[in-house]
């Protein structure tokens, strides 16, 4: 394939990976197929908005009738088009000689794990480009007031503060009446916001989209045909490259049945973690939860963290699981570990050692001895990233059977080190402060009616 039909499928979104990487690598080499590259970006960027434009200003015209769209904005558009190309040539402008400006903000991220060239820290600002999500959950917040909360594994692009393309993946958009208008671009596709809350899910491998309302109104518009369908409350709609078709009722069971609903508690600040020689001060970061065992003893640090669950009703729960995200701790050597490390968690079960001081001693915080094992799990040495964590009947019974329904938890390493002294490899896992990963997370899976 010529440079000309990689960029163009590259914009059309049909490339493979495989050449995705291939124009990657030729972008990387040639500035002229660069500049080729950024004036079919310019071209095909106008060509977008003077669609979105026209088919915005027809669903306004026909709000009150069916919507059956066009392609007729094209020759009406191409002019209009073709003066701002050439504008954009003449004055020579490429947004790629400037930063582009901050369109939204990354307002929430739930054990996140990210492949994303731009910020993935919580309050980060964040420019058009691409994302990708490969665990957990996340909410961008456009400038315009719209928020998308998406599921991993997702991938998406953000565009400008009024339009978003999803290319894989699941969200749910939030529009208040300041971003009416707001465009999600799918494979096959648009849909066009008319003040709403709805959900749009894309399978990556067969480019197909489903849209479902919950509460508003959306129009969707397939991108071959100019076919266009309005849905409201409740409505649903699938979109191809070959068909946009509605569907009714709610979703399908075997969607029900693969995502079932999840409810996360999460620790509210209320962990740390204490070391036996109670040397803190500067030994204590608060984004960590540190544990270790080594030969010495004087370094051993077990995390303890608490959540409130009196708004939880656990007779309702199938199961529960506790999630842990770990994180480098960037100290120690791998190498003074044995290939797999063991690490337990206990539950508290005596009442006066649940709650501990601000800076508590390793004598005052909760301790093993103070409760029950709940599970182990296990992490490699060579791995410092990752989700860890228990989900056994021990846990969702501890839970259950705590009175006040306010637990805590003690997380210890049981592996000691191979040989040698105690630079070995500490381990860490994300607090509630951690800049990029959430903290402790009790999962639970509410019993299906």
């Amino acid at each position: 394939m010529n440079n000309s039909e990689l960029i163009q499928q590259y914009l059309l979104g049909t490339l493979s990976d495989d050449q995705v990487a291939v124009l990657e690598e030729r972008l990387s080499a040639s500035q002229p197929l660069r500049h080729q590259f950024a004036k079919a970006a310019a071209v095909d960027a106008g060509l977008r908005d003077v669609a979105i434009e026209s088919s915005m200003q027809t669903s306004r015209q026909a709000a009150s009738q069916p919507v059956v769209a066009s392609w007729s904005w094209v020759t009406h558009g191409l002019l209009s088009l073709a003066i701002a190309a050439g504008l954009l040539l003449a004055v020579g402008v490429w947004t790629s000689v400037r930063q582009p400006s901050a369109i939204a903000s990354l307002q929430t991220s739930e054990n996140a794990a990210w492949e994303s060239e731009l910020p993935t820290t919580v309050g980060s600002r964040l420019p058009p480009g691409v994302m990708k999500l490969a665990t957990g959950i996340a909410t961008i917040a456009f400038d315009s007031g719209a928020t998308a909360t998406l599921e991993a594994p997702a991938e998406f692009q953000l565009l400008s503060p009024v339009r978003m393309s999803v290319r894989r993946g699941a969200a749910v958009l939030d529009v208040p009446e300041s971003a009416q208008g707001f465009v999600v671009e799918t494979p096959g596709g648009y849909a066009i916001d008319h003040g709403t809350q709805f959900a749009v899910s894309v399978n990556a491998d067969s480019q197909t989209s489903e849209f479902e309302v919950m509460q508003g109104e959306i129009s969707v518009h397939h991108a071959t045909s100019g076919k266009a369908l309005r849905l409201q409350d409740a409505e649903m709609a699938s979109l191809s490259s070959s068909d946009l078709s509605s569907r009714e009722g709610d979703r399908d069971a075997e969607r029900v049945a693969s995502n079932p609903t999840v409810i996360r508690v999460g620790t509210d600040d209320r962990s740390t973690y204490v070391i036996r020689n109670n040397r803190r001060g500067k030994w204590i970061d608060p984004e960590l939860l540190i544990v270790k065992q080594a030969d010495s003893r004087k370094w051993d640090a077990r995390a303890i963290f608490r959540m409130d669950l009196r708004d939880i009703d656990l007779s309702q729960m199938r199961s529960a699981r506790l999630r842990l995200n770990q994180v480098p701790s960037g100290k120690g050597f791998a190498s003074r570990l044995p290939p797999k490390n063991v690490f337990a968690v206990y539950g508290v079960t005596v009442p006066d050692r649940e709650i501990w001081i601000d800076d508590p001693t390793w004598e005052d915080a909760p301790d093993i001895n103070d409760g029950v094992l709940l599970g182990r799990f296990e992490i490699p040495r060579s791995q410092q990233t990752g989700t860890f964590g228990i989900q056994t009947q021990e846990l969702l019974d501890f839970l259950r059977s705590d009175f006040d329904q306010q637990v805590t938890f003690v997380v210890v390493r049981e592996t000691g080190l191979i040989e040698g002294s105690d630079r070995g490899l500490v381990h860490a896992f994300a607090s509630d402060s951690h800049p990029e990963r959430s903290g402790p997370l009790l999962e639970f899976s509410p019993i299906q009616p």
